[in-house]
């Protein structure tokens, strides 16, 4: 295996691409790997089981030193650039709506039928990465995007046994966690984490369709269900669940991770279940028994079992040098042998292929949840991008004025963009 780090790498891909002694062979596959920390250990591992697997292919893993928190402008700017790779991993829909409108993938229906993927993937997961009756991706990782995670030596220090599961218990359990000397909540809000809270707080206030409709803006930023999601943000800010603006504006949802699950100095935070895969391998904590999360509690009982998943899949390029050892590679991750891989570092897959005995307690439990609740795909993942910028940043402003005045501006704010960018 060989790897390729930061911008110097997509040189060296550019110049096998495109000429030069360096040119690759039809044994070379190359993975456009832009995860970081233990994801990327993981996928690294998935990389070496394939070669150990098909020995003849060679597999070369671009890590590029793309800057920021949203890998999406390092993987435009490769795009654009005119690096070629045969896969892609992919964690945004509409990212991925915008490559098969530009004519950048390959569909995946030949190969889903030779390898039959459908014994591996239910059509609704397939159905993720349907585009015009074409499938383009294949899901290898799901996640919840709703729990709230905590320590259990911080909740029963303050005297909580069992975290509330609606709205008004959960508010009211901050003072315990503040009269034990902890910030009962912990936002990092620098960049897109105070997402996770807007849209869980719209799926159990609205509904998963109504949260569809908002997506798709066939419902308006300025109607009344969006207005009242940050009605019931501001109950929580006002019940001091956080620290003051400027600090939740100048931390990271890694920070927040420190706090709540590290140093134990906070009671919740809200992120997507890689934090699971940081908490055990990063913290070395283990899983059940030092920390454990709940689902998102319930503001509407209409909604009780909505619940915000988020998925990570491989595509394959167009412009592929090696689309059969691309499809190789899927077919391998989706096996038991990758699923036993990703379930060593703690995430869940979509595969019929895993072995749930293989999972640690807190994956089996929101696997479990994957199955049974009212699902929908992460908000600001379905955004487009111009869109998502727009609507991160007004949550910042709402988080420093949670008025109604302030309300009402941001929400028109956000609807304008989304006029510009849906015309």
């Amino acid at each position: 295996m060989k790897f390729m780090v930061g911008t110097s790498a997509l040189a060296l891909v550019a110049s096998a691409v495109f000429g030069g002694a360096a040119q690759a062979t039809d044994q070379e596959l190359v993975i456009f790997n832009w995860l970081g920390g233990s994801e990327r250990e993981m996928i690294v591992k998935l990389e070496e089981g394939f070669e150990a697997k098909y020995p003849e292919i060679d597999v070369k893993d671009i890590n590029p030193a793309a800057g920021g928190d949203d890998a999406r402008g390092g993987i435009r700017t490769a795009l654009l650039a005119g690096e070629k790779f045969d896969i892609l991993i992919n964690t945004w829909p509409s990212l991925e709506k915008e490559m098969v409108d530009n004519g950048l993938l390959q569909p995946l229906d030949g190969a889903w039928e030779q390898y039959g993927w459908s014994s591996a993937l239910s059509d609704s997961w397939r159905n993720l990465s349907n585009h015009d009756g074409k499938t383009y991706g294949a899901y290898f990782i799901a996640g919840n995007r709703s729990g709230l995670w905590h320590r259990t030596d911080t909740l029963k220090g303050a005297g909580i046994e069992s975290v509330p599961t609606e709205w008004d218990g959960f508010l009211a359990s901050f003072g315990s966690l503040s009269e034990s000397g902890k910030l009962p909540v912990f936002i990092g809000a620098r960049s897109w984490a105070q997402t996770e809270w807007f849209e869980n707080a719209l799926l159990k206030t609205a509904g998963t369709d109504f949260a569809g409709k908002l997506a798709r803006h066939e419902a308006k930023w300025t109607d009344e269900p969006v207005k009242a999601t940050f009605r019931n943000m501001r109950d929580m800010l006002q019940a001091n669940c956080c620290a003051d603006a400027e600090t939740m504006l100048s931390t990271h949802w890694t920070d927040a991770a420190d706090a709540v699950l590290k140093d134990g100095k906070a009671g919740y935070m809200l992120i997507g279940t890689w934090v699971n895969s940081r908490a055990s391998n990063e913290y070395a904590l283990t899983p059940g028994d030092d920390y454990d999360f709940v689902q998102f509690p319930t503001i509407d009982p209409a909604h009780a079992d909505a619940m915000s998943v988020d998925g990570k899949n491989l595509v394959v390029m167009e412009n592929a040098a090696n689309p059969e050892a691309a499809e190789k590679f899927i077919d391998y991750v989706l096996s038991p042998e990758g699923s036993a891989i990703i379930a060593q570092y703690g995430q869940a897959t979509p595969s019929a292929h895993s072995d749930l005995s293989g999972y640690d307690p807190v994956v089996a439990k929101y696997a479990a949840l994957l199955q049974s609740s009212d699902v929908f795909f992460v908000l600001d993942d379905l955004l487009p991008a111009e869109l998502s910028g727009e609507f991160r940043v007004s949550l910042q402003k709402f988080l420093k004025d949670p008025s109604d005045a302030n309300i009402d501006a941001i929400t028109q704010a956000i609807e304008a963009k989304a006029n510009e960018v849906y015309r």
